[in-house]
């Protein structure tokens, strides 16, 4: 199959399916492990931080986690005796997203990087699409680098229902979908009140574990979070989009579907996007493509459609089928990691690794 992501499936207890995948992506769990100091330097020149530092900032969270999710600290604990690293390797891990904030004038930083975007989602209710079916998606950003370490994980739930998830090796979760018609993505905004708290691998694994629908998103609106993210949800013929900081969330009006990028769209939220972590008006272009894209096809939106949007080059490179600038390095060029498409209620997802203009998309199924 080309372009095929790694399939992984995992059973058996959290600490069994943890083993599991560090066994089975044990080259590629510790190698992207080894990298996670040196490319946060290279993004942050300013911090000066070593490993110590960096991993204090996210081991702070580890009482919120063991009281949240003790399975998925145990998974953890699988995964790093699997692939024969440390705990604190893979917390490390899991916090990539949490120690973007670092970047962010008031919470860390203090010289923003000029070449920071990130995620396009979008949500897709059944009265907008040309077979009466609700999909969701996304493109998902990251400095290019993170692109090798896809993998796909195939979930066998004994008390749940069975998920399907789209990751990095080794990271619990970054969206997918589950056996109850559920389907989250997400899009990263910095918020001013981000605290030590539950990290979003935690959350994304806890809302698909969820068997209906306000149950996940009640797992996503009243965990005590770490740090800001819009959720975007659909499941049983309803579809959510949840503005989060730390503390606060609100959930948009959806009319047919909704698209969301990297800034905060709702009143209430506003006020807790961080001044000045957004350098330009890429976020702004790219919600207004793809805002502008699902009302012009409002009842005739397909799979293929919206696999099309994926492929969008306004405002290029900052575009939603992002590509960093000519000359960058891998691990500083903000880059398209994956493209994905899914309809939950039928079991499955379409992801592409890297830019969906020039890669292809396969399906993967429950």
């Amino acid at each position: 199959m080309p372009n095929a992501i790694p399939v992984i499936t995992l059973a058996g207890t959290p600490y069994e399916r943890g083993c599991i995948l560090g066994t089975k992506m044990k080259q590629s769990i510790r190698e992207f492990a080894d990298t996670v100091t040196a490319v946060h330097r290279e993004n942050n020149a300013w911090l000066k931080a070593n490993r110590d530092p960096l991993l204090a900032f996210c081991k702070r969270n580890l009482g919120f986690l063991e009281k949240h999710s003790p399975d998925l600290v145990e998974e953890m604990r699988g995964i790093a005796d699997g692939a024969m690293l440390t705990f604190d390797d893979i917390l490390y891990l899991n916090t990539f997203l949490e120690l973007e904030d670092l970047r962010a004038p008031g919470l860390g930083g203090s010289i923003l990087p000029d070449a920071l975007w990130g995620c396009t989602t979008f949500n897709v209710t059944s009265e907008a699409t040309a077979d009466g079916r609700a999909y969701i998606g996304q493109t998902y950003d990251m400095e290019k680098y993170y692109e090798k370490y896809l993998c796909v994980l195939r979930i066998r739930e004994d008390n749940g229902p069975d998920q399907l998830i789209l990751t990095f090796a080794g990271i619990l979760g970054l969206c997918g979908i589950n056996a109850a018609g559920i389907g989250a993505v997400i899009n990263k905004v910095v918020a001013t009140d981000a605290r030590p708290g539950v990290i979003y691998p935690f959350i994304m694994r806890k809302l698909l574990a969820s068997q209906r629908i306000g149950d996940a998103l009640g797992a996503i609106i009243y965990a005590p979070r770490a740090s800001g993210l819009n959720y975007q949800l659909a499941g049983s013929d309803v579809a959510f989009c949840a503005e989060t900081s730390a503390a606060w969330y609100e959930l948009l009006e959806i009319d047919g579907s909704i698209a969301h990028t990297n800034h905060y769209l709702g009143r209430t939220m506003r006020r807790f996007e961080t001044a000045n972590w957004l350098s330009h008006g890429g976020t702004m272009v790219r919600l207004q493509v793809a805002t502008n894209f699902l009302k012009k096809h409002r009842g005739a939106i397909t799979p293929e459609m919206l696999k099309e949007l994926t492929r969008n080059h306004t405002n290029h490179p900052r575009c939603i089928c992002a590509h960093g600038f000519p000359g960058e390095s891998e691990n500083t060029a903000f880059h398209t990691s994956f493209g994905v498409v899914m309809d939950p209620e039928a079991g499955w997802f379409e992801a592409c690794p890297g830019n969906p203009c020039e890669n292809e998309y396969q399906r993967y199924t429950l």
